[in-house]
């Protein structure tokens, strides 16, 4: 049974469930179009912080026509629920195709494909900051598509959106300058697209063994890792991807996109 009731939206199912919200399968009454249907949870609705946040995610998502970046339709309340109705990919997350095993060619043809999404992104002066595997999701033809925009930083808005305390990014993937509170500009996505490409390619997680307060600490700290030998070749990529002060990454998603490519 529907834990909730959305006008003009049919809900079928959850299909998903994070800390701050749930995602139901549904569709739209008006023409069946199928739906995800993001849920706050109702505890936030009163939290001014989440709340501001999560009407926040639609706007950016909004200003964004790309291709590798989800379709977004509607956003509004329902009772206690503040909600977003967005494109349904039903094809899986990078991170269980990365857990089934992934060609080195196939990891290079996502990575630009991703590349390219934040480029997109970027030139709407926005920044995701919490880029990794469970938020890139495909479409039934193979493209990846960046969803998640709840963490995301639009760098011409003077935001005072903060959760004092709180860790809110995956450690795993954060850059360096997130770690330890430093403003954050597009090459902290480039540094956490690094991350993700180093899982694709080698199917580990970077510094695998760590827990948080250790991963924080060595992508401030820590040598960028050493590939395999058999993957040595991408090695300069990954340092580039990887380094641990912004003015030595790419300087662009695009000049990044352009460097996978050829």
């Amino acid at each position: 049974m529907a834990e909730i009731h959305v006008d003009g939206y049919l809900v079928v199912h959850p299909i998903g469930e994070g800390g701050q919200a749930r995602v139901y399968l549904a569709e739209r009454e008006h023409d069946g179009l199928r739906v995800a249907l993001k849920v706050l949870d109702r505890k936030l609705r009163q939290d001014k912080v989440f709340l501001e946040r999560f009407v926040r995610e639609y706007k950016l998502i909004a200003k964004i026509e790309n291709e590798y970046v989800a379709r977004i339709y509607d956003q509004g309340f329902a009772g206690e629920h503040a909600y977003i109705a967005m494109e349904f990919l039903p094809s899986g997350t990078l991170a269980s195709r990365i857990r089934e095993g992934m060609a080195t060619r196939t990891a290079l043809r996502i990575a630009s494909q991703i590349a390219r999404a934040l480029a997109a992104i970027h030139e709407r002066g926005i920044v995701h900051r919490d880029l990794k595997p469970a938020n890139i999701l495909f479409r039934a033809d193979g493209r990846p598509v960046i969803v998640d925009f709840g963490l995301a930083k639009d760098l011409g808005v003077n935001s005072t959106l903060t959760l004092t305390g709180r860790l809110l990014a995956t450690p795993r993937y954060m850059s360096p300058e997130q770690c330890i509170g430093r403003p954050v500009d597009e090459r902290s996505d480039i540094y956490s697209l690094g991350a993700i490409v180093w899982e694709m390619l080698t199917g580990t997680k970077i510094y695998e063994s760590a827990g948080p307060a250790d991963l924080m600490r060595m992508h401030v700290t820590e040598p960028v890792p050493k590939l395999p030998p058999e993957l040595a070749m991408h090695q300069p990529l990954i340092n580039r991807m990887l380094a641990k002060e912004p003015a030595d990454r790419f300087q662009s998603a695009a000049d990044l996109c352009a460097t996978i490519s050829r």
